[in-house]
């Protein structure tokens, strides 16, 4: 005779139990402020449904159309902001630029980041801009850019030969891209074509595609201790390893030939 699993019934109830609080407390919150314009929502999840059963990128390209260049979309936990004119977004990101400087906390970016420790998505404060001011030096003069050219030349050549090989093929352009990418990326980094090239490469890949998409505890932030659910936690941690790993090694490498390392290699290696 079959039996249903242990506890289901309470587990159950738990959640149904957790609902009703979210719920309440977001219809709590909700009252006594003026809210920007934006679509009818569902309790608790918000907008999520409109987001997840449509295309994205046309259904807020519909949502502006109805609501204006400025509106709101509840995504669980997290009101979101959406700027879809040129002229409020210049407002955004250049005039008032410092009050919208901060980033929001996602679970990929906190794991492969080193608890967002790295310059895009660090909180703004001194740290940041000492980072900036440190990466605008040393890594992004005309002299420091220039030194990256012969690597960006061969890399396009690579590319265009590449490209050329195929006459008469199908070619995924987006992939030959992102090739292209990695690869003066990972070349930049490592100063020259080593065996660990083409490994960094992948896993860059791999940690892009892993990162893509909403946590659990992204959209809903007290709710961070589910982030086991879904696995993607323990996956980006073992990648996390895998890639200081090939970091380490590259840096070892460097040291035992007696070569200084240059603070752009650096920069390099960890804004990847």
């Amino acid at each position: 005779m079959l039996q249903d699993p242990p506890f289901s019934f309470f587990t159950c109830l738990l959640f149904f139990f957790i609902l009703i609080i979210y719920w309440k407390k977001f219809k709590a919150k909700g009252q006594g402020h003026k809210l920007l314009p934006g679509p009818w929502k569902l309790p608790l999840i918000g907008n999520l449904h409109q987001l997840v059963f449509f295309q994205p990128h046309r259904c807020l390209r519909d949502f502006a159309k109805k609501y204006g260049p400025i509106m709101q979309l509840q995504l669980g936990e997290v009101l979101a902001k959406i700027i879809s004119s040129p002229k409020v977004a210049k407002e955004v990101l250049k005039t008032h630029d410092a009050a919208f400087a901060n980033r929001p906390v996602l679970l990929a970016i906190e794991v492969m980041s080193y608890d967002n420790s790295g310059m895009i998505f660090a909180p703004y404060d001194e740290y940041w801009r000492q980072m900036r001011k440190l990466s605008v030096m040393q890594f992004l003069s005309a002299k420091r850019i220039q030194s990256f050219r012969s690597i960006r030349e061969e890399e396009v050549w690579n590319l265009i030969e590449g490209i050329s090989s195929s006459a008469g093929l199908q070619i995924n352009f987006t992939e030959k891209i992102s090739s292209l990418t990695y690869g003066i990326t990972a070349r930049a980094a490592i100063g020259k074509k080593c065996k660990y090239e083409e490994e960094l490469i992948s896993l860059i890949k791999e940690t892009v595609i892993l990162s893509g998409g909403f946590e659990v505890p992204d959209l809903f932030p007290s709710l961070k201790f589910l982030s086991f659910l879904t696995g993607k936690k323990p996956a980006l941690e073992k990648m996390h390893k895998k890639l200081d790993k090939i970091l380490d090694d590259i840096i070892m490498i460097i040291r035992r030939k007696g070569v200084p390392l240059q603070p752009t290699n650096m920069q390099v290696i960890m804004m990847i």
